[in-house]
């Protein structure tokens, strides 16, 4: 579903990744959840996106994805 959701907003030709944001579970950080940008996104892989940080690739499972939200509009949450 994120996968999907993701290269929705990436290829449809009406649809962006402009302001589009995601939240996910990230251990030791506030409420061990961490927000970035889609834009911020090298590239997006079977099953998991990649981010730079500090220099390095990071590799971040699908699965943990918790929202996908543009604004104050939630696009997709994960149910609990």
């Amino acid at each position: 579903m994120v996968k999907k959701l993701l290269d929705e907003l990436r290829w449809h030709p009406e649809k962006s990744l402009e302001d589009v944001e995601i939240v996910y579970l990230h251990r030791g950080a506030p409420e061990d959840r961490k927000t970035v940008k889609a834009t911020e996104v090298m590239r997006f892989d079977r099953g998991y996106f990649v981010l730079l940080h500090h220099g390095r690739e990071v590799y971040i499972p699908y699965h943990r994805v918790l929202e996908i939200k543009r604004g104050e509009k939630v696009l997709y949450r994960k149910k609990s």
